[in-house]
């Protein structure tokens, strides 16, 4: 008796895995006619997916310990102690975070690479590799070579960048003061920007405190200084009656 009960309870249960599928299988038959204008379901997911993925950041190198040209990776290898037992150990690929100059785009680009890579572009070109291995040199960390933008900022090597909206008024225009009265008798200079021991200062500088950020020394105007020959007179002593 209890063997028939089992096979029963097997069967129905079958049975029922067997009805929800068909039910799985009619709704996904019914959703795939009502898409409209005759899309299937694999089109709508991927549009889906396009959609979700709209202004999203995408890695184009992969994570871990692995070339981001040649994908080299690492293996598993031995370890023997002396008496010849072995052991597994993990043999890691020799990657660096490098800059390599990209010519085509006058550019020093940041990228991880093993060492075995640094010497195939030489050989190929950065260019090529990253081509076959699908990558966009363009989005990758850079530092500009070109030689407009070495001579801009020598020209303007202590300049703080200002933001174009700054520049442009924007934020004059959104946060103009609405008395007239006050915008006339107002004396504010516009904010500016300097360098001081690797921070940026924001702010409306008086004489002092740019002697103070170029590290120039502060005069003293309490100290008298006295050309020589010069008569001065001895307010130390008493006066005489």
């Amino acid at each position: 008796m209890m063997g028939r009960s089992s096979s029963f309870a097997m069967k129905s249960s079958l049975l029922l895995n067997a009805l929800l599928a068909l039910i799985a299988l009619g709704a996904l038959v019914s959703f795939r006619t009502s898409t409209t204008g005759g899309e299937n379901l694999e089109a709508v997911m991927s549009t889906i997916s396009r959609n979700v993925a709209v202004n999203g950041r995408r890695n184009q190198i992969a994570s871990g310990r692995r070339c981001g040209l040649t994908g080299k990776s690492g293996t598993t290898a031995y370890k023997y102690c002396f008496s010849h037992k072995r052991a597994t150990k993990r043999q890691h690929p020799n990657i660096q975070q490098k800059y390599v100059f990209w010519p085509e785009g006058q550019r020093m680009v940041k990228i991880k690479l093993s060492t075995s890579a640094l010497k195939s572009i030489d050989k190929k070109g950065l260019q090529v590799m990253a081509k076959e291995a699908g990558i966009d040199l363009n989005k990758l960390p850079f530092k500009d070579m070109r030689p407009e933008r070495q001579e801009y900022k020598e020209k303007h090597k202590m300049e703080v960048p200002v933001s174009k909206k700054w520049v442009s008024g924007y934020y004059k225009k959104q946060h103009r003061m609405k008395n007239a009265e006050k915008l006339a008798a107002s004396k504010k200079t516009p904010l500016e920007g300097k360098y001081y021991h690797g921070r940026v200062l924001f702010g409306r500088f008086n004489e002092d405190q740019m002697r103070q950020i170029n590290d120039v020394p502060l005069e003293d105007t309490a100290e008298k200084v006295y050309e020589e020959g010069l008569e001065v007179e001895d307010t130390s002593a008493p006066a005489s009656a």
